[in-house]
């Protein structure tokens, strides 16, 4: 199977995802936001509308800045080419099925193709009976002055992640006999 390094930041916030989802809100041993202070503003949080839409009902102030608009009310998955629209539909839905962390692995691109690469963290959020909510870490690996200025308008899947399956799979033991 392949393994992936994830980004420190990515591998915080799906450490205090795990600490809050088994109801340990003693936060005093774990990673508190001011050892990761660009973390906050790259978070989001997406809700389930329909089928096809994913928006965004917060999001921090440093992926509104990278994306030169207000990304409230706005269709994630818009943000995607359009034939990689399933598989990330397929990331966010894998990670409310399992109840556990996807991670996405793409390239953002700017209307002129400038391009850096990123890792998108999404892990599911009690719903409370309500729409399923997720949320989401929007983290650059490369150095965003690439993009000089320019916001990011779309982007496309370069690895995606899903959640380890928790239940064992099916095993098939072949038992031969000689005796006929």
């Amino acid at each position: 199977m392949l393994e992936m390094k994830a980004h420190p930041n990515t591998k915080a916030i799906i450490e205090a995802w795990k600490r809050l989802s088994k109801g340990d809100s003693q936060l005093v041993d774990g990673p508190m936001a001011d050892d990761y202070p660009d973390l906050v503003g790259r978070l989001f949080i997406l809700q389930h509308d329909s089928n096809s839409d994913f928006s965004f009902r917060v999001a921090g102030s440093a992926l509104e800045d990278l994306f030169d608009r207000e990304l409230v009310e706005h269709n994630f998955l818009s943000l995607w080419r359009l034939e990689d629209r399933h598989l990330i539909t397929a990331a966010i839905e894998s990670c409310l099925a399992a109840n556990a962390p996807s991670i996405v692995q793409a390239c953002g691109a700017s209307l002129d193709g400038r391009t850096i690469n990123v890792e998108i963290a999404l892990a599911p959020l009690a719903s409370n009976g309500g729409r399923p909510r997720v949320l989401g870490l929007y983290q650059s690996l490369s150095d965003e002055r690439m993009l000089q200025g320019r916001p990011i308008w779309r982007h496309w899947a370069t690895g995606v992640f899903p959640p380890r399956p928790t239940q064992p799979f099916a095993q098939i033991r072949l038992i031969a006999s000689n005796d006929l």
